[in-house]
């Protein structure tokens, strides 16, 4: 079952997630309490699994493989 509350706010949702890509669920969420809408975790997941958008950070990247000798 979609979640009305969530659907109803997807252009804020979506406008958040825009402005910054790299941004974690908690993240999102923390910035959608400031505009006024609480969800959960795992209804933000749903809402992107939902529209089949995809959240993936960049990998890190690899450490340098320069090292001191002595």
């Amino acid at each position: 079952m979609r979640s009305r509350r969530v659907e109803e706010r997807r252009a804020d949702i979506l406008s958040v997630w825009e402005a910054r890509k790299d941004i974690t669920l908690d993240e999102l969420r923390a910035a959608l309490i400031e505009t006024g809408l609480t969800v959960s975790r795992t209804a933000l997941h749903r809402f992107f699994v939902r529209h089949g958008i995809t959240r993936k950070k960049r990998p890190a990247t690899r450490s340098s493989k320069t090292a001191l000798t002595s």
